[in-house]
């Protein structure tokens, strides 16, 4: 290996260990259907707890569902430096890395700020059609509210007071220079979009359907309060994964 794939893969851990680790996150899940009607909300603690010597992640989920039933799910240990996420920053993404005929497409992208987490789970079918989203506001000392039905968003329409900055990293950790970008409204973003907006100001945008070959990508975006947006961008090009981007855009008041 490498010395700068190791030095990009260590980044990558110390990413995850940074905005993640040593933490028990507290979130609402909701499922939705693909045209963003409510299926079923739970609650669940996701827990990442680091080694004595830093170099192995203990990951549980503990579920408590509506009927009261619970259970708990452990993953890993994710061993240093290796990780089945990308993490950029505070945002991170993992998941399918390519499509393939009759296999489902899932991942699941989100971002961080201070003691909150915002991520959603999309989820393709065998065909290639839309089939769920899950979302999950998270934070770190109780459970957000239970959502009530999507809502509309007021669509943010300045370009001017919006000021962005770009990175981006490959699926080898490899992250690229920060560079300036101008604010675009989340619905010009991709032509024909299923573009879905709920509550704890999560919104996402994706192709209702996909297909081999195709180059697509889905957002998730997080205003976090109104003067500051983020937005993680995870892209597919020719059938595979090809890098997951994060925006942020603040507001020049």
């Amino acid at each position: 290996m490498s010395i700068d794939k190791t030095a990009a893969q260590l980044q990558n851990w110390d990413n995850f260990c940074r905005y993640h680790v040593n933490r028990d996150w507290y979130g609402t899940w909701t499922r939705y259907s693909a045209d963003g009607q409510i299926i079923e909300s739970f609650h669940c603690i996701r827990s990442f707890k680091n080694s004595a010597d830093g170099n192995e992640i203990y990951h549980q989920n503990h579920y408590t569902y509506a009927d009261g039933t619970k259970e708990t799910k452990t993953f890993g240990p994710y061993q240093k430096p290796i990780t089945r996420a990308l993490f950029l920053d505070n945002a991170f993404s993992w998941g399918s890395s390519k499509i393939e005929s009759g296999s489902n497409l899932v991942f699941e992208t989100g971002l961080s700020y201070e003691d909150r987490r915002a991520s959603v789970v999309i989820q393709y079918d065998q065909a290639g059609n839309l089939e769920k989203i899950v979302v999950i506001p998270e934070n770190l000392t109780s459970f957000p509210e239970t959502p009530t039905p999507r809502f509309q968003k007021e669509s943010i329409e300045s370009i001017n007071k919006w000021k962005g900055t770009a990175k981006t990293i490959t699926p080898d950790c490899i992250v690229s220079s920060p560079m300036d970008i101008s604010w675009s409204q989340l619905e010009k973003l991709g032509d024909s979009f299923q573009m879905l907006h709920f509550c704890d100001d999560i919104s996402i945008t994706c192709p209702a359907r996909i297909s081999l070959k195709q180059d697509f990508f889905a957002v998730v975006e997080w205003q976090v309060n109104p003067s500051f947006l983020q937005r993680a961008i995870r892209y597919y090009e020719s059938c595979n994964f090809s890098n997951f981007t994060l925006q942020t855009f603040f507001a020049d008041r």
